[in-house]
């Protein structure tokens, strides 16, 4: 990747991170009290997705029993939302949060399909996650790592945010973009697809077939020797096998 279009990145994230710890009216935000408690909170529905947001970090655990807490400092309580619409359990914060001593939220779910983090919040899973189907996704200097074992995985990174997977899958599709970086060489995948551009990074292990396009300064490092590879790099782009 050229030195030129390292420092726009780098510049265009560092205004995207900055909007999200501050609001329009430059708010610096609500400082946590200090005196951390954790407080248990009904789950009224069932969902099977997640979206987080607002800078909270969030551990996920695949469990038959339900389960919701909350983690923080006792003036951040209130303004720590967590709510089920439409089959989506959305996390984040009613305003902008400074500082904290904790800010974090214990999901157990039995099923889960679809995991959203963003705006430079952090998701961990405490398991591995076992489904047929999931889709993760990152964007806004957000941070997202799970252990999976899945049939089918999408995953998608944008504007500076990481995705580092382990685990099990039969096919996976990868994108990412913006200065955004996939980790999944621990996530041992037959046939694959990944996708790179304006100075993003992916990282993938496919044992069967992988087809892989890179451009714009971004770089695609595969795992796994694959009987089947289609490449496309274009305009600084890269594409690296490594055994």
């Amino acid at each position: 990747m050229s030195t030129l279009l390292k420092i726009t990145i780098t510049a265009v994230l560092s205004l995207l991170l900055m909007s999200c710890n501050f609001d329009l009216n430059f708010n610096p935000g609500v400082r946590g009290n200090r005196n951390v408690q954790t407080m248990e909170r009904n789950l009224d529905g069932d969902f099977n997705q997640i979206e987080v947001s607002r800078g909270l970090d969030v551990y996920l655990t695949q469990s038959d029993t339900p389960l919701l807490k909350v983690q923080a400092d006792e003036n951040l309580h209130d303004i720590i939302v967590t709510e089920i619409d439409e089959g989506v359990l959305k996390i984040y914060s009613s305003e902008n949060i400074s500082y904290s001593e904790a800010q974090k939220v214990m999901v157990n779910v039995e099923d889960i399909n679809y995991i959203s983090a963003t705006s430079g919040s952090d998701v961990y899973s405490t398991n591995t996650i076992e489904s047929n189907s999931i889709k993760l996704v990152t964007t806004s200097g957000a941070d997202l790592e799970v252990e999976i074992d899945a049939q089918s995985t999408t995953l998608s990174s944008t504007s500076g945010s990481d995705i580092k997977v382990s685990g099990n899958t039969v096919t996976l599709s990868a994108s990412a973009t913006s200065g955004a970086d996939i980790k999944a060489r621990d996530l041992i995948s037959e046939s694959c697809t990944a996708s790179v551009t304006s100075g993003a990074d992916i990282v993938v292990h496919a044992t069967e077939k992988i087809t892989a396009s890179a451009t714009s300064g971004g770089d695609i490092t595969y795992y796994g020797n694959p009987k089947a590879v289609s490449e496309s790099d274009g305009v600084s782009g890269s594409i690296r096998k490594r055994m």
